[in-house]
């Protein structure tokens, strides 16, 4: 049975079971500050199973993607372990409870997926008798196969009752697959507890039906919850019967494919299949992250993403491939995972670029990393060391991405060592970091003022696509992060209403600014978010007060908003025009649409010539000229996938959409506020084209008043500086020609006088040079000059055929530059110029470096210039001296 067969069975069984077919989430959470990445199914459904949601229904199943990195190290190593991977589940939000779920869990295993009962063992809370009693009288499994443990195993969240969090837990009852007595430890009594991979768990069945207070007390929860997880890959090796996940249907063309690549076998060696297995998985988990937007980066998941990607890339040098390769791999996984995840297989192109680029960059970094290896090793001989300090080897792990493992054996086939406890101490360190720096509460539930809120409201109105005023009941106020009940003059303020015509900032629209009134009082809205269903304006009360369940009069700012709507119609019309001038690859990777300009982010590998930037923009105003409608409609998610609707790289979809179409030009599924006719953007006018990541670019644009406003200002400054000129347009280029062409002669004129005067000065600066050992040391301070004139005046003083050291300095512009000049006899004799630049410059607040021979450097105190030079002098005497002697 293939992977594919068993994921449509699970939902199609639970959808028989009156259970609602739902979408997977994203695997970038919205609006949840507990988590960075999405790992389970029950992530989406935390306010339903805290009784605040919205959704129309109390049961649901889903096909969830998760990514997770807690177990990173296991990956490869282990049958089961992966980073992402799709979690099968069934929930019920206070419907059915323990019964039905185990009793519909033991149908699905035994008469869908044809699993033999003798295989199947269970484990129960040690607490939790109900399901102990209803595994064994009302299923019928052997007592002997039903196992019962503490906390720590079946218990959600792990020890909660002892550990916390507080909030929703309960029982789980897990369901294990056995692989038999020649799987694993090989003892009689083996059983799941044992981590022999013997017993596979299938299945694991939550049942939250207690709320954890301060002190460890389990409160009943008056609705009960369910929540379930099956771990698809798991479930396809059992009914497949292959010795890993790693061997499903789904993963052995991505393995198939590494051992073309890399011409190694992989039921070769073990160590060979640990390193396929962790590029297979790695490089899928980046494929899923790359189709729901997260792009390789420094930070947050994109950090996450990027540690992924490099893993995978050093094991691929582990098995001799030296280019780059990950990307070829992005049609594989786009293929076997098409049926269920079409959006992949449509942008399986672009994935590859983002991905091939970053290996590129990696690369090159590895190179780095190399000579910098290089250089350690070197210091280590020459001072007599034999261990590399802990902290080198985590810069090189953290910098130039080299692990312990790849550094430590370079380092054992020269006779050297590494401080490991030195590098785990540092590794620590950025973890700690990591998650003092991160916004992850490290919670299960958020308990910010927000989920208060969900106690008493299910969310706010939005009126604002037609009004742009009404009234409105204030449902609460938060202020310093906590609910208040009223505040006065002068308080900053986020107010939640029942309804309002304020647009919350979302989809790359900027949110709305204007004011609340009543009898009086007055609170000015500087910025509005939007949290799930619910809008929060942010502003300041200016007079009188507000309090929670009063009345108040909401009115945005409409010539703002007014900016903002012709300025996001503007970013669809680009959208179309860029895929038709540089390709259907040129989808959508961000967005900001403000009143003054709109930047629009999108996927491309090169800069955008002159040439394509202007047929982008006379295309893009010739649909604004024609005066198209521009419709919103509501329909189905696949009504508009249907009619030909872009959905825009990794967001999530309802099943009821907002389709904005200009004329026959642009469909794409959009939240935001548009026009009513392409004409009312009035002109675009693109000012800058960017590079924002790798395989992403950034058009910057204006239109309507603020592209008038910016012609007029061009035009100003045309007119000034023909006036400062005295010439006409017309002649604007030619006389600045002529000008340049003046100031360029001056120069050459400049230069010669200044060449005549240097070279006068050279004999004088070797005869009044200081003399150490025979060698001429010359310091000096030469005014007005550039780096290249020092440069020259060195040239010249090397010419002499006698032993010399120089250094030479200078300050312009609020800068000083230093140049270092040591002749080749004495580079032999262990003199270097970059050393004497750099410590020289110190005195100058600076650095730098360079060749044995000469080098330069720079520093900002110009007024220690001069002292700066008379320590050159005593430097290069004792250097000198120490050289000889």
């Amino acid at each position: 049975m293939k992977t594919n067969e068993i994921r449509s069975k699970f939902l199609k069984f639970f959808e028989k079971k009156s259970h609602v077919i739902w979408p997977s989430d994203s695997l970038v959470p919205q609006n949840d500050p507990t988590l960075l990445f999405t790992g389970a199914g029950m992530n989406q459904f935390k306010d339903m199973f805290l009784g605040k949601g919205n959704l129309k229904f109390k049961k649901a199943t889903t096909c969830q993607k998760c990514l997770r990195t807690g177990d990173i190290d296991n990956v490869g190593k282990t049958a089961s372990h992966h980073t992402f991977f799709e979690m099968l589940g069934n929930f019920s939000f206070g419907d059915y409870f323990k019964k039905e779920t185990i009793e519909w869990a033991w149908e699905f295993l035994i008469q869908e997926l044809k699993i033999p009962e003798e295989r199947l063992s269970v484990s129960v809370y040690k607490g939790d008798q109900e399901s102990c009693e209803i595994w064994e009288k009302h299923i019928g499994v052997p007592k002997s196969k039903i196992y019962q443990y503490g906390e720590n195993d079946n218990f959600w969240p792990a020890n909660a009752p002892l550990l916390g969090p507080n909030g929703p837990c309960g029982p789980c009852s897990e369901i294990f697959y056995d692989q038999g007595e020649k799987v694993g430890c090989g003892r009689k009594e083996c059983e799941p507890a044992c981590d022999c991979d013997r017993f596979v768990e299938i299945w694991n069945l939550v049942f939250t039906q207690y709320n954890r207070t301060e002190g460890g007390k389990l409160v009943p929860l008056p609705h009960k919850n369910v929540d379930t997880g099956m771990g698809l890959e798991r479930m396809a090796r059992v009914v497949q019967g292959v010795q890993t996940n790693f061997d499903i249907d789904i993963f052995s063309p991505i393995i198939k494919s590494l051992e073309e690549i890399t011409q190694v076998k992989y039921n070769g060696h073990i160590e060979s299949a640990v390193l396929m297995r962790r590029i297979a998985d790695h490089v899928k988990a980046c494929v899923f992250c790359i189709s729901d937007g997260v792009l390789p980066s420094n930070e947050g998941r994109g950090y996450v993403e990027r540690r992924l990607l490099r893993r995978a890339i050093r094991d691929g040098t582990q098995l001799g491939v030296t280019d780059c390769f990950l990307y070829k791999l992005v049609p594989i996984v786009s293929s076997v995972m098409q049926e269920y995840y079409p959006d992949i297989q449509q942008r399986r192109e672009n994935i590859a670029r983002i991905v091939k680029s970053e290996e590129e960059k990696f690369h090159e970094t590895l190179e780095l990393g190399t000579a910098r290896l290089k250089e350690l090793l070197d210091a280590l001989q020459k001072d007599r060391q034999k261990v590399l300090s802990g902290q080198e080897a985590f810069k090189l792990y953290d910098t130039y991405g080299f692990p312990l493992d790849m550094t430590e054996s370079i380092l054992n086939e020269k006779g050297f060592a590494v401080d490991k406890d030195g590098f785990e101490n540092e590794l620590k360190k950025q973890r700690l970091q990591a998650r003092a720096s991160s916004q992850m509460t490290g919670q299960v539930f958020d308990t910010g003022p927000l989920s208060k809120i969900k106690d008493v409201s299910k969310g706010t109105e939005f009126l604002g696509y037609k009004e742009y005023s009404c009234e409105a009941k204030v449902i609460a106020i938060i202020q310093e992060d906590q609910l208040v009940d009223m505040v006065t003059a002068g308080s900053e303020i986020t107010v939640i209403l029942d309804r309002t015509p304020f647009y919350g900032e979302s989809g790359g629209q900027v949110g709305d600014t204007g004011v609340l009134e009543s009898d009086g009082n007055h609170i000015r809205i500087t910025d509005t978010k939007k949290n799930n269903d619910y809008i929060l304006h942010r502003g300041k009360v200016v007079k009188g007060e507000l309090r929670t369940g009063g009345l108040v009069h909401a009115r945005i700012d409409t010539q703002r908003r007014d900016s903002i709507r012709r300025n996001h119609s503007a970013t669809h019309i680009l959208h179309y025009v860029l895929r038709k001038v540089i390709g259907q690859h040129a989808e959508q990777s961000g967005s900001l649409v403000a009143p003054d300009r709109l930047r629009f982010d999108f996927h491309h590998f090169s800069g955008l010539t002159k040439e394509e930037l202007e047929r982008i923009e006379d295309l893009a105003n010739e649909i604004i000229l024609a005066n198209v409608p521009v419709s919103v409609n509501e329909l189905s998610i696949q009504e508009a996938r249907d009619a030909g609707a872009i959905a825009l790289f990794g967001e999530k979809y309802g099943e009821v959409v907002r389709m904005a179409s200009l004329g026959d030009f642009s469909k794409e599924l959009c939240g935001g506020t548009h026009v009513h006719y392409s004409g009312e953007i009035g002109l675009l006018r693109i000012i800058g084209e960017s590079s924002v990541a790798a395989g992403v670019r950034r058009i910057d644009a204006i239109t309507g008043i603020a592209a008038l406003s910016r012609d007029r200002e061009k035009e100003r400054l045309i007119q000034e500086m023909c006036g400062i000129l005295n010439t006409s347009e017309d002649k604007l280029i030619s006389k600045d020609q002529d000008l340049l062409s003046e100031v360029k002669n001056l120069h050459k004129d400049v230069h010669k006088v200044k060449q005549k005067e240097i070279s006068s000065k050279i004999d004088s600066f070797v005869e009044n040079a200081k003399e150490v050992s025979g060698v001429k040391i010359i310091a000096r301070k030469l005014e007005n000059a550039t780096v290249d004139d020092l440069r020259k005046t060195i040239d010249m003083l090397m010419k002499s055929a006698q032993e010399m050291a120089v250094v030479l300095g200078t300050a312009q512009d609020g800068r000083v530059t230093i140049v270092a000049a040591i002749s080749p006899g004495l580079v032999k004799r262990g003199l270097h110029a970059g050393t004497v630049s750099k410590e020289v410059a110190k005195l100058v607040g600076g650095g730098g470096g360079g060749r044995p021979d000469m080098a330069q450097a720079g520093g900002q105190w110009v007024d220690k210039l001069d002292e700066a030079i008379c320590f050159a002098t005593e430097l290069l005497s004792k250097k000198i001296l120490d050289a000889v002697s």
